[in-house]
């Protein structure tokens, strides 16, 4: 190719690339991160309790807990449960462990924790969802119109946790609140690290965003809120009882619309949950639950997504192209042109996670967002590849020890 040739065509690219990248800018802010950054002014988000809101407009909540931890870490968990800013509240465990041993704590406890109901699920029940049948008798022994559901091994960041999650529910109208958790990954010391915490903030950025547009369609089970009565006019989780998943996306998918459903996510009601070493082999078992429950959910948010990532790359390659092209004819104007798409790439994406991340509580990454940003696809495939080869046992007739 000749250097006329090149003059031609490298300001052609570099033009390219900069559409690309102002259409990529927009898209980003379309995908749902623009409700998620309102929410973090005061739009789009119902406030926690406030001075306006009086205790006799504001429902009794049952916390229904799910504990498959030691005895002394459901006692911590408990007494910041029972430390909760909070008129009318209740609490019931449901424990992973057999019958004797619940009987052990629900004498300990019935001293410490007025009102407490302590159950337990059957060790035999391999053959159902166990989070699903721990939820449903916790439901069930729930004495308040509004239930929350979460597990043993949260931080509480607030005495005003519970006030957060229940404010909305003075409306009437609303059934469903979505509260927001994330994972504690200070025992780990790799980047991995980073990568988990970059990757569930851009997870939860957009089920949020998605969710304060108006289309809810995932909630997170460890921190979410819902009438008591709207469990049982939905029968529960019935229609996905042949899945061990599916208890905070499928069944938030069902319940919620526009209209009855809230997001609450001040810092107050963000939970952060205890994993210890497990915390990396919960992360790969989240990714391989919601790829698999993903198939019977709205595409559109999923597209939105996909359409993001995609654009990321041709902004790239346009930018490199048109470089290469500016370098190979000698025009070093158009070289730099054709990098500019590429900087503001780079510097939207920076801008943007650390805005969501800060909002959501979570790491401000700097330099790793970009290279983590154009990973994620590939990071993605690999464990989408490696659920298919195990994606049997998410049904409930495959046997789990």
């Amino acid at each position: 190719m000749d250097s006329m040739t090149f003059n031609g065509l490298s300001p052609l690219l570099a033009y390219t690339a900069v559409g690309l990248a102002v259409l990529i800018l927009l898209i980003a802010v379309l995908v749902g991160y623009r409700a998620l950054l309102r929410a973090g002014s005061g739009k789009g988000l119902i406030p926690p309790l406030d001075e306006e809101t009086g205790s006799d407009t504001l429902p009794s909540v049952t916390v229904v807990l799910y504990s498959k931890v030691d005895d002394d870490r459901l006692y911590e968990t408990l007494s910041r449960i029972y430390e909760q800013d909070y008129p009318s509240f209740s609490v019931v465990v449901v424990c992973d462990a057999s019958f004797e041993h619940t009987e052990e704590l629900a004498d300990r406890f019935s001293t410490e924790f007025p009102g407490i109901h302590v159950t337990f699920i059957p060790p035999e029940s391999h053959n159902l969802s166990r989070r699903k049948l721990a939820n449903t008798i916790g439901v069930k022994a729930a004495e308040g119109e509004v239930v929350v559901t979460t597990v043993a091994n949260i931080e509480i960041p607030s005495g005003r946790w519970l006030a957060g999650l229940a404010a909305p529910f003075s409306d009437r109208e609303v059934e469903v609140v979505l509260g927001y958790s994330h994972i504690d990954y200070s025992e780990m010391k790799s980047i991995w690290r980073w990568y988990r915490e970059f990757d569930d903030t851009l997870v939860a950025s957009r089920w949020i965003g998605t969710a304060l547009e108006g289309n809810p369609y995932r909630g997170d089970g460890y921190n979410l809120a819902f009438r008591r009565d709207t469990f049982f006019r939905n029968k529960g989780y019935a229609r996905t009882i042949n899945l061990h998943y599916g208890d905070d996306d499928l069944f938030v998918d069902e319940i919620a619309n526009e209209d009855n459903t809230r997001v609450v996510i001040d810092p107050d009601t963000i939970l952060r949950t205890e994993w210890g070493d497990s915390s990396s082999r919960v992360w790969s078992l989240d990714k391989d639950r919601y790829d698999f429950t993903a198939r019977w959910l709205p595409r559109a948010p999923f597209l939105k997504a996909g359409s993001v990532s995609c654009a990321q790359w041709l902004v790239t390659l346009l930018s490199a192209a048109a470089v290469t092209a500016g370098i190979l004819s000698g025009d070093i104007a158009a070289a730099i042109i054709g990098a500019l798409p590429w900087l503001a790439l780079v510097g939207a994406d920076i801008a943007v996670y650390r805005r969501a991340a800060a909002r959501l509580g979570s790491v401000r990454l700097w330099w790793a967002v970009y290279p983590f940003m154009m990973a994620r696809p590939a990071v993605n495939f690999f464990f989408r590849m490696r659920h298919r080869r195990n994606s049997v046992k998410n049904y409930t007739w495959q046997r789990h020890k």
